[in-house]
Order: structure tokens, then sequence, then C-alpha cells
């Protein structure tokens, strides 16, 4: 036979079993007769005997007790406990090193573990029982020390329960004796058989948190024990605010008698059913259906209430998530508007479950059932403009500037508000000429004679830049022609675009070594946060910002904002996550007391760059109401960057688009061309609306590279995976918390994480865009590369198979009898 392996696997013929009444005995398949051998130590030829038991009234299989052997030499002992194994018909593995044994453990957490400790030149049995303990510190397995027979004293079995060891057993090389302990230990009350209950619980447990009625479980004193989730939307309550309190109370309505209350129905000991008011967190009345179901015990009382409720009008308040009844159209135009009068609606039938947006979204249905024209309508639309500030906590200072400048100084400065006045911010704003001095205008003159000659970039790259205004333009052949120094060029093209030299009132030189400047610190040995990240998601804002309603609502100041936003948003990144800096204690991190550190970091060094030189300062000749006004934008959007803020910018966002877009018909479809355009929308015009545009405008343009063209989404993907996987490994390397552990390069799958980051981050997000956009090659592009990715890890998982298969199939290991 050979050198047996180091670990084996040893299925015995099945013996009887006691089964439920129900379960008709039923005899082995695959017996095989004596000497018999198993063709491999990874396969099962006879099936294994089961247990069914019952946990209340379900019914479940409890598998035969699995058991490690972990003998460093296979002696009389050893032999023993495989044959008493063999005669109660338990699945036993038998390792012979600590590796084998860690390996063996770690695939299948057996549930009983015997170690050798006789000999203590073939392994440390206590450090090998402390690593498996510490490999699964909730398991529920059991460990057994074998020890010598001891002829004088008893040794103390306090060192082996320190271990781990849950108890010893004295060497016995008879068969029967082992095999009565090994019974012995089976059909006590062994922690698997207990685990086994538990997670039968979890799965009744995982079904009630998914039924469509609220269920509530109390004690014999309706003290609370379990709220499933549809309870806690129902009531506005968190399990943890119920679970151990008399809670009746606090849903109780006011004035209600006590044939009204449920504690009076559940003390009859009796199914009740029928109607009940209760008293939601926030106060409001809603009308349930109720139903009561004692637990009786054998005493006849009942020892638990089920309470049941559902609520009596189809539509809730609290459950604003609802399906679009999309109709089916023949032509493109009519597929268009569906598709786009869906993404408006779901603005405002979409919620992000925060304390903020449960209040707005509570405002919105009382502003819409007062009706229009009256007091009440203005006031909560005064209410809702006031929420969806950034500014909640800000004092608004108006009169009091003219009447007490001393109290106005005070808020200016200590509450750090920065910002301009929104009037005069938007006066700036309004005239593209206003920011420009005539010394300024005539040094745009002399530039554009000069302009020719400051850069000529080769014919092919300027055949590729031609494209700069499309979704599809490739960042990478750019990269890969002018040899990483891709800002520059296409920098130039995009801010001459937007008019920027004549607005910063500066020449083309100035703009080039401004970007040359900011292209230099960005790293270029990063895999993803370099120079080409930046110009990639520049191009995605000048696209952006291209469309029909950022056009309309935004104005060139602003737009030169998002630009010089999107160039400098990642400058100086180090390619590691701000939580590394913070564990590493970095400088940058105690510079800003952890608190978005490198988002904080790229604005400061963005400007600290730009005012380093007047040859590069494209700002140096705007007045300092507009340079104040145009850093505060600059700045604000760079910090939306911040991934830790997504759902909160995301969330404000939709409300906004809430408030303001309204749905076309399809009679103003046929009037006018396209559907965004022609949908009302005057509230966008106010200066916090256009500020949380800017702000969307950068979010989504530094995301959007799994929304290109595959075959660039695939690139920049596998570039941003490389980033993370070096952070994990310098991680490990320091030892440091792991921030992202699944980035690690041996065991990660790329695809994967892509399609989970599209699913968590930008699925949603990107449809709300294109409803407010109308942006359809972006969105379906997403969805392509999102099947792209699921795709390819089916196959990858396949190959993986398909190789695992053939490096197994030539080699049958010997397996013991």
């Amino acid at each position: 036979m050979g050198c047996a392996p180091s670990a084996v696997n040893v299925s015995r013929k099945p013996a009887s079993k006691v089964v439920a009444p129900e379960e008709p005995q039923t005899k082995g398949e695959g017996d095989q007769s004596e000497g018999g051998r198993e063709p491999s130590d990874l396969q099962l030829i006879s099936k294994e005997a089961d247990y069914s038991m019952f946990y209340g009234k379900m019914k479940f299989r409890s598998n035969s007790m699995t058991i490690l052997l972990v003998f460093g030499k296979e002696d009389a002992q050893c032999e023993a406990f495989r044959k008493a194994a063999d005669k109660g018909n338990y699945q036993t593995t038998l390792t012979k090193t600590p590796e084998s044994a860690i390996e063996s453990f770690a695939e299948n957490q057996q549930d009983l573990v015997i170690i050798d400790c006789r000999h203590s030149k073939h392994f440390d049995a206590v450090k090998l029982c402390k690593t498996l303990k510490e490999r699964h510190p909730r398991g529920h397995s059991r460990f057994l020390a074998l020890t010598n027979k001891c002829d004088k004293d008893e040794p103390s079995v306090l060192p082996l329960l320190n271990a781990g060891f849950s108890r010893r057993l004295v060497e016995n090389t008879n068969i029967t004796s082992c095999y009565n302990e090994l019974l012995s230990i089976d059909h006590s009350e062994l922690e698997y058989r207990s685990h086994q209950q538990v997670q039968t619980s979890a799965a009744m447990y995982h079904a009630l948190n998914h039924v469509s009625e609220s269920i509530e479980i109390t004690d014999s004193k309706f003290r609370t024990e379990f709220v499933n989730r549809l309870w806690e939307k129902q009531t506005g309550y968190s399990s943890k605010e119920a679970i151990g309190t008399e809670f009746q109370d606090k849903l109780q309505v006011d004035n209600c008698n006590e044939e009204q209350t449920l504690v009076y129905h559940a003390k009859k000991n009796q199914i009740w059913e029928g109607q009940q008011s209760i008293r939601r967190k926030n106060g409001d009345i809603i009308r349930c259906k109720c139903r009561i179901i004692p637990m009786m015990s054998n005493s006849n009382t009942a020892s638990r209430y089920i309470l049941v409720r559902q609520t009596v009008d189809g539509y809730s308040q609290w459950d604003r998530l609802k399906d679009i009844d999309s109709k089916t159209h023949v032509s493109y135009a009519g597929m268009m508007y569906q598709r786009r009068k869906d993404s408006i609606t779901r603005f405002h039938t979409m919620t992000i479950e925060t304390p903020l947006s449960r209040v707005i979204n509570m405002l919105y249905e009382a502003q819409t059932s007062s009706g229009t024209g009256n007091i009440v309508h203005s006031a909560l639309e005064k209410v809702l403009d006031i929420l969806q500030s950034t500014e909640l906590f800000s004092p608004h200072i108006h009169q009091v500037k003219e009447e007490d400048p001393l109290t106005s100084d005070y808020v200016d400065g200590l509450c750090d508000r920065t910002a301009i006045n929104s009037q005069t911010n938007r006066q700036i704003y309004g005239q593209k000429n206003s920011i420009s001095s005539s010394s300024s205008k005539l040094q745009v003159g002399v530039a554009s004679k000069q302009s020719l000659s400051m850069y000529k970039p080769s014919a092919e790259v300027q055949s590729l830049l031609q494209g700069n205004a499309t979704w599809s333009f490739d960042i990478i052949q750019l990269e890969s022609l002018t040899n990483k120094n891709v800002l520059v060029p296409l920098g130039i093209k995009i801010f001459e675009r937007f008019g920027a030299m004549e607005l910063l009132g500066i020449d083309e030189h100035v703009m080039a070594s401004w970007l040359k400047l900011i292209s230099d610190n960005y790293h270029s040995g990063n895999p993803y946060h370099n120079a080409t990240h930046a110009a990639d998601v520049l191009q995605a804002t000048a696209y952006f910002l291209d469309k029909m309603r950022p056009k309309k609502l935004l104005d060139a100041q602003e737009e030169i904002a998002a630009l010089i936003a999107a160039v400098i948003h990642d400058v100086d990144h180090p390619a590691r996550s701000s939580s590394f800096l913070v564990n590493t204690k970095n400088d940058l991190a105690i510079l800003y007391n952890d608190i978005a550190v490198l988002e904080n970091h790229h604005a400061a060094k963005g400007f600290q760059l730009t005012h380093k030189s007047d040859n590069s300062n494209i700002l140096k000749n705007l007045d300092r109401e507009v340079y104040e006004s145009l850093r505060h934008n600059v700045i604000d959007m760079v910090l939306a960057t911040e991934m830790a803020k997504h759902f909160e910018h995301l969330q404000k966002f939709i409300h906004l688009c809430a408030a303001n877009i309204k749905p076309v018909s399809e009679d103003d479809l046929e009037k006018k061309s396209g559907g965004s355009s022609s949908a009302m929308e005057s509230g966008l015009d106010s200066p916090e609306n256009r500020r949380q545009i800017l702000r969307m405008v950068i979010k989504c343009a530094d995301v959007s590279n799994p929304a290109r063209d595959t075959h660039l989404a695939d690139r920049w993907a596998r570039r941003i995976a490389e980033e993370y996987f070096q952070q994990t490994e310098d991680e490990h390397r320091k030892n440091l918390p792991v921030m992202m552990p699944h980035f690690d390069r041996n065991t990660c799958s790329i695809p994967h994480s892509q399609y989970k980051f599209m699913e968590v981050f930008l699925l949603s997000m990107f449809e709300h865009w294109d409803g407010f956009l109308d942006i359809p090659e972006v969105y379906e592009q997403l969805q392509k590369n999102y099947k792209y990715w699921k795709d390819v890890e089916i196959q990858e998982k396949q190959e993986k198979q398909s190789a695992v298969a053939t490096e197994t199939s030539p080699a049958t290991p010997a397996v013991l009898s």
C-alpha cells in the first residue's frame, strides 16, 4: 500500500440508530467486506447514519458525531479508537502532524478532537490544542487529552483545562472501553447538538424577519423578548429600545379604556383577533389588524405571547419603497420617456433610512395633503428648505449685519462662515466678464498669440483629443501616447473648451504651468491614484457639465470651480487610505485630527501649489470676493469625494430632486425634445441646491470608471485592486489593523469586489444621476459592466474547479481501512 498520508478520512459501515417514529429505519448503502478499502481519502463510500431530531415542532437531521484523531504514531491505542469509531459508525479522520491536524480541523470542524499527549517528542499537544481553539474560539468542538497511566500520584488536570481540553482520557487499548467512552460523549449534552439547535433557531428568526407582518414575542409579564424588522419600521423604535422592557405602554394610545389594550385580551389566554390603534415613536397614530397568540405551558398558563400586527391601509408612511408599474412602449422615444419617468418618480419614492430622511418624508406627505396656496403649505416648504441645508446648526444673519455688526462679526468668525452671501455669490457668478480687470483682458490678448507655440502635442495625441467630449474617450490610450503626462494636454483642451483662461484672466502658459505642477505632484508610481486618474475625473466632470440641466443651472465660474476641483481632488495621494494614515499616526492625520484626512490634504495641497509661483497661479487675477467664493466651492467639492459621506450626499440629492423635479407627461414629451429639460425645476436654482449638484458632479466623476467602456473599466478595476493589495501587505508588515482584509492578492476575487462595489455604491447613484442628467449611455454601460464582472467571476470559478480536478485526478491517496 505504501506510506499513508498524514491526514486520512476513515468512513465506516453504518450502525443502527434510533430515528423519529415517522422516519423508517433504512439499511445503509455501500457496505464493504472486511478488509475492503476505499479508493480515496477524499471520498466517503458508506452512507453516514443520521439522527432525526425534533426542536419544538421543527424536525431536523443531526449527523453522527465526527472525530479527529491526532496521533504522532499509529499504535495499539490509535487502532483501538479507530475500531471503536468503526463500531459506532463515527466518521473519523486520522492526522499525524500538527499542520495536517490544523488543516483538517479548519476544513471540517470535527465534533470531537482526541489529541495524543503521551509522547512529547512528536508534537506539543498543549500548544496544538491552544492553536485549534484560537483559530475557532466560538466553535462547538470538544477536545480530549489522551494521557499515560499513572503508577504514582494522579497529576492535576488544570494545565490541560487551561490549554482548552474539555477532559482527560487515560490510555486503554480495550476496544469496548473506547467504544463506551465515545458513546458516553455522543449521548451526553454535547455542544454540537446545541449548536445545531441554535442554527435551527437562527433559521426561524431569519424567516420571521422576512414576513409581511410585524412580530413581537413577550414573556408572561409582557416583557418584550423579540421583535422583527417590520416591527421596527412600523413603530419607529429599534429592537434595542424594546427588548427587555414592558413596551406595550409606550405603544398605547392615550385615553383608551382597558378593553382596548392588548394586555387585556392576552390575559384571557386565548387567541384573539381585532383592530388596535398604536402610537409610533414620532407620535403618529396608526391603525393595525392585531392577533394575539398565547404559548401555553404544561400548567395551562401562558409562558409567552406572540403579537402579530398588520397595518390596515395598504400604503404606509414608514415604508415608501415600492415598485414602479412601467408600461411597455414600442418606439425608442416612448421607451426613453418611460425610463426617465421611472427615474424621476424614484426621486419621490426612494429613501435612505436616517432620522432626517424620515422627518423630511413625513413633511412632504403633510405638505401634499395640505393642498397648495395656503399658509401651511408655504410654511412647510420653508421648513423643508431649512432641513435640506448643509448648515443646520449655523445661525442665519440678515438684518443683524446692519443693526448689530459686532454680533455679526462674532457669528461669522466663531462659526467659520467662509461662504459669501448667497445673493452676492449669485451676482458675482452671473456675469462672465465681472472677474477680469482691464489689465487681465490685455494679458489674454497677448497670450492668444503665444498659445500656438506653447504646447504642441503629436498629431496622434491631437486626433485622440478631438473626442474628449465623448463618454467613450480612451484615457488609457492617451496615457500610453504621452508617457503618463496626460493632465497637461487634456486639461488645456477642456479648460479651453469652457473658456477658463478668459474667465480667470490668464494665458495658456500659466494654465499649462499649473497643470504640469499639479501633475508632477501626483505620484506616478501609484497604481490607481495618479495623474491619469485625475485626468479621467476631469474628463468625466466636463462631460457631466456639458449636459443640458447643469448648463441651465450653473454659471461659468461654478463650472470652472468644478474643473479645478477635479484636477486637484487626489493630488499627492499616498496610495493609502485615510484610515491607514490614522493608524500609522501619520503627520497628516495629526494635522487634520483624523477627520477626512486625505480630502483635507488634497484641497490644501492644491491651493498651496497654486500659490507657489505667479507663473503657475491660475487664480492670481481674481478679485478677493470672487476668489473666496471659488475657493469655497472647490474645497466643498473636494471634501465631497470622501466616501464616508457618500450616502449623506446621495440622500440630499434625492430629496432635492424630489422637491423640485416633477415628471413630464407624454404630451410634454411630444412638444419638447428631451424629457429632463421639460420638467419643472425652478427650486433647483438656489445657491445651496447648485452646490449640492456640484458635489454630485465630482462624486459621480470620481467613481465613474466602472461605467466606462468595458476594456477601460477592467483596467481601472485591476489598478485599484493592486493599490488595495499593497496597502493590505503594508498593514501586515507593520502589524496594523487590516482595514480591507478581503483585498489579499492571494485570495481576492477582483470581479466579485467590483460588482459588489457597484451594488452598494454605484447602481442606485447613477440611476438617479441618469434621471437628473439624461445620460443613458453611462448608466446602461454601468449595467453592462455589472453583468460582465458577474460573468467573469463565474468563469474564474469554473476554471479553478477544472484546475483542482486536473491536479487531484492522477494521484489516489491511500486510505486506511
